[in-house]
């Protein structure tokens, strides 16, 4: 077991290497789908106890949180405080109950009201899990240092923009076609930004999941991490097909989206037309993407729906 003489020393010594490259991130790796990640501060937790795991996230300034576990397995945390909802909003305590085990919030998100970086933990929480957790912590980082917008904020522009679309193509069946160019216009920008925000999300969001899993299932064969178990694989199995299949039906919406608005341009309309194809790839790539890495993973199950 690590002493807690050793623990101190590799907590310094990590915080401060990525203290001082936060401007640009400059000992980020890229893994799947581009996304960012100092895997020098993950990669010190593979042998530590889970308690020693706890206690180099907090070192990070993250507040870590315990939440009951309905099915009133062993607790393996006691020594960490509950989340209340004088703390933590209802809602998402009331996750675990519907099968949640771990949940990361981030401050840049609003709908959180947590003030700090804030991990939610089962208390029957295993290694895997604390791990699983702190690395979408270490994602929102990297993606802080490149990008400072707040998740809040994509999110709000995510719903405007839905709700746009929404209202635009509704009106588009209800009228069998185009009031007039302003609403073509409006359908078809609104639809681009709603797209982007849609694809940012299943970046950070189901393939962010399906990405830290893949990580950790590699970790489980190179490096042995304490406390990895073949019912954590099991389960691993079971999220990955799960995230996965969730992206790819997201992304195909869009696609279909794409199909039916690219059928109502012409050729007077170039730059819409443009700005269409150009997210429609993003998002068709996105997919395939998807596809290969859920791949990689060595799952044979087909992520093509049965209709």
């Amino acid at each position: 077991m690590m002493t807690l003489i050793r623990l101190a020393a590799v907590i310094l010594s990590v915080v401060f290497s990525a203290s001082v490259s936060m401007a640009d991130c400059r000992d980020c790796t890229t893994v799947d789908f581009e996304k960012n990640i100092q895997l020098n501060l993950l990669t010190p937790m593979l042998h530590m106890s889970l308690k020693e795991k706890i206690t180099y996230v907090q070192s990070f300034g993250i507040d870590v949180y315990a939440v009951k576990d309905p099915e009133n397995l062993p607790i393996t945390v006691p020594y960490l405080p509950y989340a209340t909802e004088d703390i933590i909003p209802a809602k998402f305590i009331k996750l675990f109950s519907e099968g949640a085990i771990g949940q990361y919030m981030t401050e840049t998100n609003y709908a959180y009201t947590v003030k700090k970086p804030t991990i939610l933990l089962i208390e029957s929480v295993d290694d895997w899990t604390v791990i699983h957790e702190f690395a979408h912590y270490l994602f929102d980082r990297a993606r802080l240092m490149e990008d400072d917008t707040r998740e809040s904020l994509h999110l709000m522009h995510s719903e405007d923009a839905q709700e746009d679309f929404f209202d635009a193509k509704e009106s588009f069946r209800n009228l069998g076609g185009y009031r007039d160019e302003e609403h073509k216009k409006r359908t078809i920008q609104s639809f681009v930004l709603y797209a982007k925000m849609q694809i940012f999300f299943e970046r950070s969001a189901s393939l962010e999941e399906t990405t830290i899993e893949k990580l950790l299932r590699n970790y489980h064969v190179t490096h042995k991490p304490h406390g990895f178990t073949h019912k954590d694989t099991e389960r691993s199995d079971r999220y990955v097909y799960n995230t996965s299949f969730k992206a790819q039906e997201a992304l195909r919406l869009i696609l279909e989206d794409c199909v039916d608005l690219a059928k109502t341009l012409t050729a007077q309309d170039q730059n819409l037309l443009s700005e269409l194809k150009n997210v429609c790839h993003q998002a068709k790539e996105l997919k395939k993407d998807g596809v290969k890495v859920y791949e990689s993973t060595g799952l044979k199950k087909s992520l093509t729906p049965a209709y």
